[in-house]
């Protein structure tokens, strides 16, 4: 399999506008007015567009509705939370990863601004925890990825297909570290917002959803963004498109196909 070379910290002898989006060449000089991608920078304006933070929602009607919820919302409520912030904090460090091996200095930054909102997404579980229950229920929510069998389940799905490209860094593995992403920002994040989407229709806990809100918009311009990605990749490294890829692409997307890769298929 081809490897992919990570991007130089600097580079005299290259352009400033990237040669390629992958193994290309790059001072690693960010110019906005000089990038090989058209879309880098009305992406980069919306991302900008996007920024908020968990203070500016008020949790006081949440924290009373809290204890008003019946046992199962309320162990939905926090186990959810849980996957979540599981999520949220690797797909930082996934971004950062996969920025090393982008040519390109302005897919680099915009790499950069994803990795800062999962940071701001995870603080905003810590923020809504705080308010409603005990620090020794927050901790206890935190613990669940290595405690609850069903989010560890579906949390190694995702973990082990990114440890793939972390071990073996070809473009093979970072195309399919594309897809791992983007079932996890497009479905995974999604089912798990739609308890908070529900609720909040029956005018529970509408502050949390709101946050929830703010984060699922930002998750969908990230799944947009990978999406140019992947494209971008495949445009300029056809050799890599390939009906097994493909054929990846559709069938780990199925649900049953959601186990690790310790598990038998």
């Amino acid at each position: 399999m081809e490897s992919i070379k990570q991007r130089a910290l600097v580079d005299r002898e290259a352009p400033n506008r990237s040669t390629g989006i992958v193994n290309g060449q790059s001072s690693n000089i960010l110019n906005w007015d000089d990038v090989r991608f058209p879309w880098a920078y009305p992406k980069y304006k919306v991302m900008l567009a996007n920024f908020w933070t968990p203070f500016e929602i008020n949790m006081s009607k949440d924290i009373k509705q809290f204890q008003a919820l019946n046992d199962i919302e309320k162990e939905a409520f926090l186990k959810i939370i849980g996957l979540l912030a599981l999520l949220d904090s690797i797909q930082s460090d996934y971004a950062s990863k996969a920025a090393d091996y982008l040519t390109d200095s302005s897919l680099n930054a915009l790499m950069i601004m994803l990795a800062q909102q999962e940071v701001i997404h995870n603080h905003s579980y810590s923020y809504v925890l705080s308010s409603i229950v005990p620090k020794k229920k927050q901790d206890e929510v935190f613990e669940f990825w290595r405690t609850e069998p069903t989010l560890q389940k579906r949390n190694d799905f995702i973990t082990d297909g990114y440890r793939n490209f972390t071990q073996e860094s070809t473009v093979e593995n970072f195309l399919k570290s594309i897809i791992y992403d983007v079932i996890l920002e497009g479905l995974f994040f999604y089912s798990g917002f739609a308890f908070f989407y529900n609720l909040a229709r029956n005018q529970k806990m509408v502050a949390t959803s709101t946050m929830i809100n703010y984060i699922n918009r930002d998750e969908q311009i990230h799944v947009g963004l990978f999406e140019k990605i992947y494209k971008e990749v495949l445009n300029e490294n056809p050799q890599h498109r390939t009906e097994d890829l493909d054929n990846f692409a559709i069938e780990i997307k199925e649900p049953q196909n959601w186990k690790s890769s310790g598990e038998d298929k």
